[in-house]
């Protein structure tokens, strides 16, 4: 028989629903800060020899993650509870319609709070332009 005092004080676990996963190598590759534009990128690899894949996010608001990592778990996670404790303060800076996104990787984890999410995955080369980003925007990824 179940013992309803014990189920009632059992901590309630926040939903992540699942976005992306891949074991591929990724790094930081841009970030326009008019758009709060976040552009990660695995360019092809002797593993991988035909396609780079691009994960843009947009309206990026707070993140804590490495600028290269071996492989990458995207989560959205629907409670904000999520980024408490945080030194940086994070949970401040959403907003309404922005979403947390919860990312982990080999040896690593870590937070992006901002907008939608895009993938592509194509047969660009690693430093061409990205199919997921218009125009002169963020055109050029350097400073000066």
């Amino acid at each position: 028989m179940l013992n309803l005092d014990i189920q009632l004080i059992l901590p309630l676990r926040m939903s992540q629903k699942l976005i992306f996963e891949s074991s591929r190598l990724f790094s930081l590759y841009g970030y326009a800060m008019s758009h709060g534009l976040l552009l990660l990128r695995s360019g092809k690899s002797n593993e991988n020899p035909t396609t780079r894949i691009d994960i843009l996010f947009q309206d990026v608001r707070a993140l804590e993650i490495r600028v290269w990592f071996e492989g990458i778990k995207i989560e959205e996670v629907d409670d904000p509870k999520f980024l408490e404790n945080r030194d940086s303060n994070p949970v401040d800076m959403v907003e309404y319609g922005n979403k947390i996104y919860a990312l982990s990787g080999s040896g690593w984890n870590g937070f992006i709070v901002g907008g939608i999410v895009q993938i592509k995955e194509d047969d660009g080369e690693l430093f061409g332009p990205s199919a997921l980003v218009d125009g002169p925007t963020v055109k050029r990824w350097t400073v000066g």
